[in-house]
């Protein structure tokens, strides 16, 4: 069962990277353009992990792993699970305005809370996870990292 709905998450995964290359594609005419289109590489690669997925799915398929299937739902996993989803929504919509360090800090904070760490544990690995990652990109990678919009008007 693990196998079938991997592979189905990998597929619709590819689907998505596949649909999503389309941005990259440059627009030609000549069969040049094709090699050296930026949406090549990123469409190979969706093409691969598609056919990878389908043999996966074929395989658990004959396997007979779909046989006897039950499907049981921990509600308090489920729970936490929404609660994740909806922390990392608000962190989406929260880089914009509070920027990437108050906003990751809240966000690393309140996932590591949720999972059942001490507000010890979170605030420390909160603080360590979010310099370590700003050190990384705006440093060691030099991209820019979202300063949010509340800090223009003291700027």
């Amino acid at each position: 069962m693990k196998d079938f709905v991997f592979s189905a998450i990998m597929m619709a995964l590819s689907l998505f990277i596949f649909i999503a290359s389309e941005a990259f594609a440059a627009k030609g005419n000549n069969a040049l353009s094709l090699a050296y289109n930026p949406a090549f590489y990123p469409r190979v690669l969706a093409f691969s992990l598609f056919i990878m997925a389908c043999v996966l799915m074929f395989q658990s398929i004959r396997k007979g792993s779909l046989k006897n299937v039950r499907i049981h739902i921990d509600r308090q996993k489920l729970v936490k699970v929404l609660k994740l989803f909806l922390i990392v929504l608000l962190y989406i919509v929260g880089i914009n305005y509070a920027g990437y360090i108050i906003s990751s800090v809240i966000c690393i904070f309140l996932s590591i809370a949720i999972y059942g760490g001490s507000r010890k544990q979170a605030f420390v690995y909160c603080i360590i996870i979010t310099v370590a990652l700003y050190l990384i990109f705006q440093i060691g990678f030099r991209i820019p990292l979202p300063k949010g919009d509340i800090f223009e008007y003291w700027r």
